[in-house]
């Protein structure tokens, strides 16, 4: 009996957690803009959210320095959405590019919040 009701409390519990990692996404689909200061200026860009994960990342303005802020740009957004987080790293040399980035990148996934 007591294997019995030991084997129910962990099933149920297995289909607990089951259930709780295919919730919904945290972000709700759709296009979001944010902007933060980078080394010469704000990076305004938006994030695309569907299907509740990042999908693009496109930089809509900056005046970063050219050559620069493209080896940035490449390396921090491919790694944002591969991850589906800003938990990244900075590219050296351009580190103050890659942190207005990625807290830009943030400020957007705040407002995708369900």
């Amino acid at each position: 009996m007591r294997k019995k009701l030991a084997l129910s409390f962990v099933l149920l519990l297995v289909a607990g957690l089951v259930i709780g990692c295919g919730a919904d996404s945290q972000w709700e689909d759709g296009t979001y803009q944010a902007s933060a200061e980078g080394y010469n200026d704000d990076i305004l860009l938006e994030v695309v959210i569907s299907g509740g994960e990042i999908a693009e990342i496109n930089i809509l303005e900056h005046s970063e320095t050219p050559g620069i802020a493209e080896t940035a740009f490449d390396a921090v957004i491919p790694a944002i959405i591969e991850n589906q987080s800003t938990d990244v790293d900075s590219v050296s040399g351009a580190t103050l590019t890659s942190d207005a980035v990625v807290a830009a990148v943030e400020k957007a996934l705040e407002e995708a919040e369900k």
